[in-house]
């Protein structure tokens, strides 16, 4: 069973604790976790959107953000 991710915050995200206006953004694939160290054995994570606040360092997943139109 895989958890739900809040969903996709936009390119401009807010810290969920601090309410800072700016945090980093890295794509983590299926089954990795914080650092890449390996930790999620056992544990079936979606692929998502690790962000991390620039002022109090509070790390978050987000969904992925959704696609737009149709590729034709």
């Amino acid at each position: 069973m895989s958890e739900a991710l809040p969903p996709f915050s936009g390119d401009s995200p807010v810290c969920p604790k601090c309410r800072y206006e700016d945090a980093s953004t890295q794509y983590r694939a299926v089954g990795r976790c914080l650092h890449d160290s390996g930790c999620t054995v056992g544990l079936t994570k979606n692929e998502r959107l690790h962000r991390e606040c620039l002022r109090c360092g509070y790390e978050w997943d987000e969904a992925l953000a959704e696609p737009t139109g149709s590729s034709r």
